[in-house]
């Protein structure tokens, strides 16, 4: 019995871990990608954090994938590791860094990140929230 609890909490505390975005490349084939970014985090005016995220590829998707910020909070700096990730990388985890200016506005703001395929296909698109909080 101790052993299905221990099983269940785990399929819990990954599936809210995780933030995948939309389906990008070819929707449902295996030429497909999905952005996968984090889950909501707070970070203190003025401090800059650093969170994980990456592109999940289906088996055979091949193209570049282009990643940019498509939407911020105002007075939030966001910036990307990568501006692409290569099709023959085989490492496809990327760095977003979050710095809420000093006076940047307190609670909730949500980040848009967009990854798009080189030479066409759907793009994934998908978000995580950011509690700005009070730098005491």
């Amino acid at each position: 019995m101790r052993v299905s609890y221990i099983a269940a909490a785990a399929v819990v505390a990954f599936g809210l871990g995780c933030n995948k975005g939309t389906e990008g490349g070819t929707q449902n084939t295996k030429a497909n990608f999905k952005l996968s970014l984090p889950t909501s985090k707070d970070v203190k005016q003025g401090n800059t954090e650093s969170f994980d995220a990456s592109i999940d590829r289906g088996s055979e998707f091949k193209k570049d994938v282009k990643l940019a910020v498509a939407g911020k909070p105002e007075k939030v700096t966001v910036k990307l590791s990568k501006d692409v990730i290569k099709a023959g990388d085989g490492d496809t985890k990327f760095t977003i860094t979050v710095t809420p200016d000093k006076d940047a506005p307190i609670g909730d703001h949500e980040i848009k990140i967009t990854g798009t395929p080189d030479g066409g296909g759907d793009a994934s698109n998908g978000s995580f929230k950011v509690k700005v909080t009070e730098n005491k």
